[in-house]
């Protein structure tokens, strides 16, 4: 009884890890996770969610991507000017 209880301690911690990845509820899916442990696949299919002010979309390949890339890690490609997080030097602004 304990082993099961551990393995679905185990379960859940580790669909809310790749829940947190994907940008998803990590409480939700530990508890899902949890309580039926093959959700594990189902979370680790679902796509990544664009995360405002973390995450954006190549416009060329569409796959998510962090906001601050300047190329895209699937195609290769250079990010548009207008797509760049541009970081602003607070001595500049004086």
């Amino acid at each position: 009884m304990v082993r099961y209880v551990i393995l679905l301690t185990i379960a859940g911690i580790v669909g809310s890890i790749i829940a947190i990845r994907k940008g998803h509820s990590p409480i939700w899916w530990f508890i899902l996770c949890a309580l039926f442990p093959l959700l594990i696949i189902v979370v680790a299919l679902l796509p990544p969610m664009v995360s405002k002010g973390y995450t954006k979309k190549c416009p060329y390949c569409a796959e998510i991507i962090k906001e601050d890339a300047i190329v895209c890690k699937h195609c290769d490609r250079e990010q548009p000017i207008e797509m760049v997080k541009i970081e602003k030097d607070s001595d500049l602004e004086s």
